[in-house]
């Protein structure tokens, strides 16, 4: 199994995941040795974020999701009015001809901000339907349900891939959207565990 991130970097590089240059995985390895003991956090996971985290796109002055096989978010979400918005454009830029959503609209209107309670709903087309998410504000924390509730509609339409899911061991979830077989092979080749719902 890899343990350095530069082993990381060229195994995932064989999964179609891009983007891990010699620059990046040396930062990460000396972030990592300044780390206190009593930490266990996954290298294999924390590069996956690195390279699925995005970036600000100057040209729309938002972020921007990045292209390269993987999707990462920190569950803490900072923007809170566009949560889920921004969360389904992370899972398109995953495939975006196979995941073209379309129209997004997200409705906060039923949310009490000052006790960070109620409801919210996100609204996409995609393949000629139009569908709505909705689910319980749990303050700046993103709700695993609806991520599994675009799980179960993306397998539903059968494109013969699926959402996988895993994490750092700590807040972020990382997304991938690929076959069955693709998931088993990379789980034994990285030692990263997938599941088919978050």
């Amino acid at each position: 199994m890899p343990e350095t991130f530069a082993e990381f970097a060229d195994v995932f590089s064989r999964y179609g995941i891009q983007g891990a240059s010699p620059q990046l995985t040396e930062r990460l390895e000396q972030s990592f040795s300044t780390l206190p003991p009593e930490v266990s956090l996954s290298k294999g996971a924390a590069l996956l974020t690195a390279l699925g985290e995005g970036g600000y796109d100057p040209d729309a002055m938002a972020w921007a999701p990045s292209r390269n096989g993987v999707y990462a978010f920190d569950m803490e979400v900072s923007d809170l009015e566009r949560m889920y918005t921004l969360f389904l454009a992370g899972v398109c830029s995953l495939a975006p001809e196979e995941l073209a959503f379309e129209n997004i609209r997200e409705d906060t209107s039923r949310v009490d901000w000052e006790k960070g309670t109620g409801r919210r709903t996100v609204t996409f087309a995609w393949r000629g339907e139009e569908f709505t998410l909705e689910t319980e504000m749990q303050n700046d924390w993103f709700n695993p349900r609806l991520a599994n509730e675009l799980s179960g509609i993306i397998r539903a339409r059968n494109t013969g891939k699926q959402l996988f899911f895993t994490g750092d061991g700590y807040q972020e979830c990382i997304v991938f959207y690929r076959d069955k077989e693709w998931a088993d092979a990379f789980e034994a080749g990285t030692g990263i565990a997938l599941a088919e719902s978050f």
